[in-house]
């Protein structure tokens, strides 16, 4: 079973959403999982259930109300999921920012809440999204489709890079609050630019670990420790700040 790593709480969870949006949207839609579960790094209470799908004819405002009102309402029921709609024919043509149907993520609980509640709410407006040319590169090299049938092809590696920069260019702001989501996911970047292989977090701190030395080295291995559930007790914010100039400047020399 694909999923037959995954806590079996979150397997249900996945189950059910991708069989309330297949009613909706029809089975002729593709769902794909990507992220943390399709690359085997999967810890609950850290991780995110990501899905990707593609349909191909546009839904009607009914049905996109309908796949948010599914996705509200299975998010954190255990995980949180970030889920994308997509018109099918963009993966012929890909383009950067990529336009997206639908969206919801766990940052957007609040205004989707609010959209459910209001009968003008506008859900036809295409919008555009720069982390999905990241998010198609995971799902081409190793995304598991878990209903319909698609051929995800790679991003282009300049599509894919400034879509990971969009991603990590505030780590420093945000490394205090997020250290082991910012760290690692510099460390799988550093590595992702010297290999061009596409990683987990987890596996891209452990796979740079050896090239790091001093600070850089010990808030790694802290971390990492940290995606394992072990209690450790990280540097203070300065440290932290340090060790992201350095691998940000490793990325930007790679």
């Amino acid at each position: 079973m694909a999923l037959a790593h995954v806590p079996i709480l979150v397997q249900t969870q996945i189950n059910r959403c991708v069989a309330e949006i297949l009613l909706i949207l029809g089975y002729e839609c593709a769902l794909v999982v990507h992220g943390s579960i399709a690359l085997d790094d999967f810890h609950l209470g850290q991780s995110d259930i990501d899905i990707l799908g593609f349909v191909d004819a546009p839904p009607t405002a009914a049905q996109l109300r309908g796949v948010m009102q599914v996705l509200v309402a299975n998010s954190l029921q255990p995980a949180p999921i970030e889920f994308s709609l997509l018109d099918r024919a963009v993966l012929a043509a890909w383009v950067h920012p990529a336009p997206f149907l639908l969206h919801y993520g766990e940052s957007w609980r609040a205004a989707m809440t609010a959209a459910l509640a209001d009968p003008h709410h506008d859900w036809l407006t295409v919008r555009h999204d720069p982390d999905l040319s990241a998010h198609l590169a995971v799902a081409h090299a190793r995304g598991i489709v878990v209903a319909g049938a698609v051929t995800i092809p790679a991003p282009t590696v300049a599509d894919a890079w400034a879509a990971v920069w969009y991603d990590i260019k505030d780590a420093a702001e945000q490394v205090v609050d997020e250290p082991v989501y910012v760290i690692l996911n510099l460390c799988r970047t550093l590595w992702w630019r010297q290999t061009g292989q596409v990683v987990s977090k987890s596996a891209g701190g452990e796979l740079v670990l050896p090239q790091l030395s001093g600070d850089v080295a010990l808030v790694v291995t802290g971390v990492l420790a940290l995606r394992r559930g072990d209690a450790v007790q990280l540097p203070a914010a300065a440290v932290l700040h340090r060790v992201v100039a350095e691998l940000l400047e490793r990325i930007a020399g790679s």
